[in-house]
């Protein structure tokens, strides 16, 4: 608990620390959720949220963010497309597994990418998979970056698409699907009572989206809909999937990685949610969105260290390792073999050049074309004799 001195004693006053108020948490959430007060939907949690004045994200979190993954990183492309296939998958698995369905990662990514069935995969949690993918898709497919006309926004027809494939064929009224709640819900294992009557969770909604729109920083964007979603409740069902997934909304229109939610702590996730419910507090919320930026961001980072191979290096394979042992070992001009097409001539003395210049950078790349360190070296000394190219030596570089 941290002492804040305002200029006498009497004044002073006291504010708990992130450690103090998680540990309260703790015990509140360990008592009986029937034993608890009941808490209904405090109005003020929206109502005192003004956009660009109003934060969840601390200023040194929100500047962590940025430095992770700026807006305007992410370019789409065909490498890109196909890294958003693995997103769609990943992001099936692990907000389904928050749901209570896991039949593991390896095997959920094996049944949407190679059609692999699962075994024993009971149909209700095959139907949860299978529209996780749905709904990731709709937002991938749905948003371009610089964003278009008619791209999938923050929006109550759009939000409602989302909750309308997520609950597709899990209600026993279909007519429910992306309509606002008419009756009332409670929430497991929570003293939480969601509002009820219906003209008032529409205007809520309708508030929600509104003020969600108003927002500049994505990330915050972000932030606000996985808080305010969960804790209106408007839908019947999935209330908790439809914030989930409609926090990349924001992100993919702003050019930034989507959250896969791969890496998340259920319980950290759930105790977030409680702090909302019964506390209207979305301070640890807040740090469990965080975490799940930066461990998503890590993740496809991780996968771009590969590349997909040059199509002169398939094409040309056996010319590209002449031409650079020649340019090397004898110095002097390469000419572009006959064997190359007219039309690759200049990308393929392009490669040459390209894969010379990185063997005197790192003389490991010379390895696959026959080249050793000494040969390397013989010809860097050539060329900073030449005035070509002065810097480090490719022993230095090794």
């Amino acid at each position: 608990m941290q002492l804040i001195d305002a200029g006498s004693r009497r004044s002073a006053y006291y504010i708990p620390t992130d450690v103090l108020r998680r540990a309260a948490l703790h015990r509140h959430l360990s008592t009986d959720a029937h034993a608890r007060p009941r808490v209904a939907y405090d109005h003020g949690l929206l109502d005192s949220y003004i956009p660009n004045e109003t934060h969840y994200l601390r200023g040194d979190e929100l500047a962590g963010l940025h430095v992770a993954c700026a807006p305007g990183t992410w370019e789409r492309g065909a490498r890109q497309d196909r890294e958003m296939r693995r997103f769609m998958s990943d992001l099936s698995y692990a907000s389904s597994r928050l749901e209570g369905v896991d039949y593991g990662h390896l095997a959920t990514k094996n049944f949407f990418e190679e059609d692999s069935p699962i075994t024993n995969l009971a149909p209700r949690d095959r139907k949860v998979l299978m529209n996780h993918f749905q709904a990731a898709k709709f937002i991938i497919e749905g948003i371009h970056h610089p964003t278009r006309e008619g791209d999938v926004g923050i929006s109550e027809h759009d939000i409602r698409s989302v909750h309308a494939i997520l609950s597709s064929g899990l209600l026993k009224n279909p007519m429910r699907q992306g309509a606002m709640r008419a009756t009332a819900v409670r929430i497991g294992d929570s003293s939480y009572i969601p509002p009820s009557i219906p003209a008032e969770i529409k205007r809520l909604f309708s508030l929600v989206v509104e003020k969600a729109a108003q927002i500049n920083d994505p990330y915050e964007q972000s932030l606000f809909l996985l808080v305010h979603l969960p804790y209106l409740q408007p839908f019947d069902d999935c209330n908790k999937r439809v914030g989930r997934i409609c926090t990349n909304i924001p992100l993919l229109r702003n050019g930034i990685l989507p959250i896969s939610w791969l890496d998340v702590n259920k319980d950290e996730m759930e105790l977030g949610l409680a702090a909302v419910y019964e506390q209207q507090d979305p301070r640890i919320l807040a740090e469990v969105f965080v975490q799940a930026c930066h461990r998503s961001f890590e993740g496809f980072s991780i996968t771009q260290i590969e590349r997909d191979p040059d199509e002169i290096d398939l094409r040309y394979d056996n010319e590209l390792r002449q031409a650079v042992r020649r340019r090397v070992l004898e110095g002097g001009e390469v000419n572009v073999p006959s064997s190359v097409d007219l039309v690759d001539s200049a990308e393929f003395m392009d490669r040459v050049t390209q894969i010379v210049g990185a063997c005197i950078d790192n003389p490991f790349v010379g390895a696959p074309y026959g080249l050793r360190l000494p040969d390397i070296e013989r010809f860097a000394q050539r060329q900073d004799s030449a005035g070509e190219r002065p810097g480090m030596s490719p022993r230095e570089a090794a």
